[in-house]
């Protein structure tokens, strides 16, 4: 099992979500409000004063199975072509219980 974690423009959530709902047997997802910035030189005096812009940060917990096309869904969903579209982490998952 593995966690994908994605942060990725807020107004591209909903494109995502529609190609992740087509995937058959998705596990569900969890979305979270977020804030950050990447590499980047300041270009404005407003960015100085507050460089963190908002994300949408996804956490997808998938089969290794399923992970290449959860993946390459979010990568193709959320691109823009601009810098900044975001990032997709995969990480090693050891259990998950059921509450």
């Amino acid at each position: 099992m593995k966690l994908i974690v994605a942060v990725v423009r807020p107004f591209k959530l909903d494109e995502i979500v529609t190609v992740l709902e087509t995937i058959e047997g998705f596990p569900g997802m969890t979305v979270v409000d977020s804030e950050g910035f990447g590499q980047r030189l300041l270009s404005a005096a407003a960015d100085a004063l507050d460089p963190f812009k908002p994300n949408k940060r996804i956490e997808i917990i998938a089969s290794d199975d399923a992970l290449n096309e959860i993946v390459a869904a979010i990568k193709n969903a959320a691109h823009t072509g601009k810098k900044g579209d975001g990032l997709i982490s995969v990480l090693p998952l050891d259990s998950v219980v059921l509450i």
